[in-house]
């Protein structure tokens, strides 16, 4: 490494690459296609078994990337021991990033391809509307022609006598009444000038414009020959504008000197008798000039290069709010191609320097800019330009995607971001504060931060993914803004969720009924029973059909009746705590997520090199809605819409909004854990609905209400391993759920009736539903454990689940800025 040879920050950046900065050194590596600056021998392996190598750092001084903004440092290469030290790279991370990139792009290429569908449809009204006003203006011109051809049969004679023509209004020089001549007694000269006026007359027959009440105008050309009139059918009205702005500045000029001259000269130099139509032949005058002003006034004329038209580009703006060493937004530059502008924004100077220093040595200066300021002030000056900025010429700075990525917690930024987010945007969020989102150590933090209580038990990350969309939400609504989550995970030690945000105050009005408290049973069975705040009833006609029969349905929004549960659980009879409110809405876009798969099934894995998580990961989110047909049905690709990304409908709510945990159920009863696909395929022959949650390894989420759940796993106490007995006393929360067990010769369905049930059953999970009736009392349900239709289809093989790489993993120490 000593005797490698060193570049500088303007060298082609390259793997493993020495760069010489500032009078330090750094090594280059590459993630995706980004090249970023870290001090040498600092370890990047994964590995949890791996061990630091000779000179290198430590893995536990690696902070989190996105989150540090200590700037550019080095440390000592020969000093192996623990030093603390910031580095703003961790590569554990990647996953993120690697996430983050493919679903920005999938949502930006369906965002772009609707602008320029929406472009598209624009120029065509526009040409449309320029058609039908030329054919209304040849309309009036031909009756009005018609009717100056009818009405100038009379007037004709009296007009040969006295030599009368009307002028233009402009005062163009014009002959008012008897045409004076010289005072002689040769009558061939006084009839050649009535001659004259006649031709005069004739020429502006069938070009007379305006309105029906003007009469006939004329002006004459830079050559003195007569003009069509005042109003031409034109294919704007700016060319006559034009016409006449130039000729008032002079181009012409042979225009306003022949309407000076006396009708002698007009008349010997025998060009006032020449056709009104032959100006139009000028090749440099005024008709090329205006015809030029009229297209830059009427449309925006692509770019050209090299005399070839560029096709119409719609922008796309990213911003990175909290970039510290700019790495995000290089991987946005670089691997986003229809990526117009991205900005990279930190508060810290020396985070700042490195963003430049990174940008320069990736050579992505046309592309992003770096951005010294505090984010949220940032936010809102987009949102809020200064007033004298505003005019014509104003162009909004706003952003179509938004990454908040801070350590900790994103809430102070989410007021902001939204305000500077273009309609239809997408706010990309992650929280890291997963010790006061998902846990009740610090329920009043959380309440401060999210608007809600957490909750407490096995699913309590999912609660905080909850907790963190509904507060984003009630940020919105108050500004007239609809969100909808297209992508929510709970990942390693944060959260991180993508959410569509819309101008629709019709859509928040559905906000109340997707909005939910949770009663708990957390200190006893682990149940839980959800109270929503509103409801959003739909309205049906007197005949029961109404407005069913269109695709616009009409809802009456109101208050929901409770309570739901009762103080103490139904099964066990513990205490019943709440939690909430929080988001009670699909947690996914089908749509989106089975876009981004696409994606990263075609995406290159040297770029991407955690993509077998990314899609383990999407495809255990994706399988999540089954127990949410409305939402996954509306979303599929099976849904034949036009829609490339369709919204989830607005009133769609998960009435099965979290998961259970077999063995934590196993453990309230003293029993022995079942598998999975036993607990999975009961529920399944039961004719419920049941996969598996992305949050954790072993969950079940089913649309089965908790007391089949609690029948499923009594009957696995009975027909499979009986508990020993003593091993629960009265008053425990198993003890009184195991007293509603089934009595061994209590009669069940005849073997018969089974064995459809189970075909049916098979048949409806291998087709992607469940059976259409579902039993009202657990006990009439007939109990199968049958592990092979708990089983998944078969397929590719899927990293679903990710184990901790290394000892004592976490977000570690916060990065400290510089002063």
């Amino acid at each position: 490494m000593a005797t490698q040879q060193t570049a500088s920050l303007h060298d082609a950046p390259a793997t493993d690459q020495l760069v010489q900065h500032d009078g330090k050194t750094y090594q280059t590596i590459r993630e995706g296609k980004a090249y970023i600056l870290i001090p040498p021998n600092t370890r990047t392996s994964q590995n949890p078994q791996a061990k630091p190598k000779a000179g290198e750092q430590s893995p536990h001084i690696a902070l989190r990337g996105a989150a540090t903004s200590t700037g550019l440092t080095l440390s000592n290469a020969d000093d192996s021991k623990d030093v603390p030290q910031g580095v703003f790279y961790n590569p554990i991370q990647q996953f993120n990033r690697d996430l983050s990139v493919l679903a920005i792009k999938a949502f930006g290429e369906q965002l772009c391809e609707k602008r320029r569908v929406q472009h598209k449809k624009d120029n065509g009204k526009q040409l449309a509307k320029k058609e039908r006003k030329r054919q209304r203006k040849s309309e009036v011109n031909g009756e009005k022609a018609q009717a100056v051809s009818r009405t100038d049969v009379e007037p004709r004679a009296e007009e040969e006598d006295n030599g009368v023509m009307e002028v233009d209004e402009a005062g163009a020089q014009a002959v008012d009444g008897t045409v004076e001549h010289p005072q002689t007694e040769d009558k061939s000269g006084d009839a050649e000038l009535r001659q004259i006026g006649l031709k005069r007359k004739a020429e502006t027959q069938g070009a007379v414009e305006g309105d029906a009440d003007r009469a006939v105008k004329v002006r004459r050309a830079d050559d003195g020959s007569a003009l069509k009139v005042v109003g031409e059918a034109t294919e704007n009205e700016a060319t006559v504008a034009a016409t006449e702005d130039i000729n008032a500045k002079g181009a012409p000029v042979q225009a306003r000197a022949d309407a000076e001259k006396p009708d002698e000269e007009i008349e010997q130099s025998g060009k006032i008798a020449e056709p009104a139509h032959e100006p139009a032949k000028q090749s440099n005058g005024v008709s090329e000039q205006a015809a030029s002003i009229t297209d830059n006034t009427t449309h925006q004329v692509p770019s050209s290069t090299n005399g070839q038209t560029q096709p119409w580009k719609p922008k796309f703006r990213i911003l990175d709010a909290l970039s510290a060493t700019g790495l995000r937004a290089l991987r946005y530059a670089a691997e986003i191609p229809f990526a117009t502008a991205v900005t990279a924004n930190d508060m810290d100077k020396n985070a700042v320097k490195s963003i430049r220093a990174h940008i320069e040595h990736n050579r992505l200066e046309k592309t992003i800019t770096a951005n010294h300021a505090n984010a949220i002030g940032h936010m809102y000056g987009v949102a809020y330009p200064p007033t004298d900025s505003h005019g014509p010429h104003h162009i909004s700075g706003k952003y179509d995607v938004i990454d908040l990525d801070p350590y900790g917690t994103a809430a102070p930024f989410v007021d902001s971001a939204l305000q500077a987010l273009n309609d239809g945007g997408l706010l990309c969020v992650t929280c890291t504060d997963s010790g006061v989102l998902a846990s009740c150590g610090y329920a009043e933090k959380t309440y401060s931060l999210y608007g809600g209580m957490p909750i407490k038990g096995g699913h309590s990350h999912e609660g905080g993914l909850r907790l963190v969309i509904s507060s984003v939400a009630s940020a919105a609504a108050k500004y007239g803004l609809a969100i909808e989550p297209l992508l929510s995970l709970s990942i390693d030690f944060y959260v991180r969720v993508f959410i569509r945000v819309t101008k629709s105050p019709a859509d928040v009005k559905f906000l109340a009924g997707k909005t939910m408290l949770v009663y708990g049973c957390d200190a006893g069975c682990g149940a839980w029973h959800t109270q929503m705040l509103g409801r959003n009833t739909r309205q049906t006609g007197k005949d029961g059909k109404g407005p069913h029969n269109s695709s616009n349905f009409l809802f009456k929004h109101g208050i929901a009746q409770a309570p739901s549960a009762d103080r103490l659980c139904e099964h066990c009879n513990s205490k019943m705590h709440v939690a909430g409110p929080m988001w009670a809405g699909p947690l996914h876009n089908a749509a989106f997520i089975e876009k981004v798969l696409e994606d990263a099934g075609a995406a290159d894995k040297e770029i991407y090199q955690t993509i077998p998580r990314v899609e383990g990961m999407l495809d255990t989110a994706l399988h999540e809605l089954e127990v949410v047909p409305e939402a996954y049905n509306a979303g599929s690709s099976k849904n034949s819409t036009s829609e490339l990304l369709p919204k989830t409908p607005p009133e769609t709510v998960d009435a099965h909004p979290f998961f259970f945990l077999p063995s934590a159920l196993a453990k309230v009863i003293h029993c022995i854990a079942p598998p999975e696909a036993a607990v999975k395929g009961a529920l399944r022959h039961a004719g419920y609905r049941a996969t598996r949650s992305h949050c954790k390894p072993g969950s079940i989420k089913t649309d089965a209400p908790w007391s089949v759940v609690w029948e499923v796993m009594r009957e696995w106490v009975r027909q499979k391993h009986p508990i020993k007995d003593g091993a629960l006393k009265e008053g425990q929360a198993g003890w009184k759920i195991m007293q509603a067990a089934r009595k061994i010769k209590e009669a069940t369905h005849d073997d018969g009736v089974a064995g459809e049930r189970v075909e049916a059953a098979t048949e409806a999970v291998m087709n992607g539903a469940s059976t259409a009736q579902k039993p009202v009392e657990p006990k009439s349900v007939k109990v199968v454990f049958d592990e092979v239709l708990g089983k998944d289809k078969p397929g590719k093989k899927l990293v679903r689940y990710q184990a901790n790489p290394r000892e004592n993993w976490g977000p570690m120490t916060r990065a400290k800025g510089s002063s």
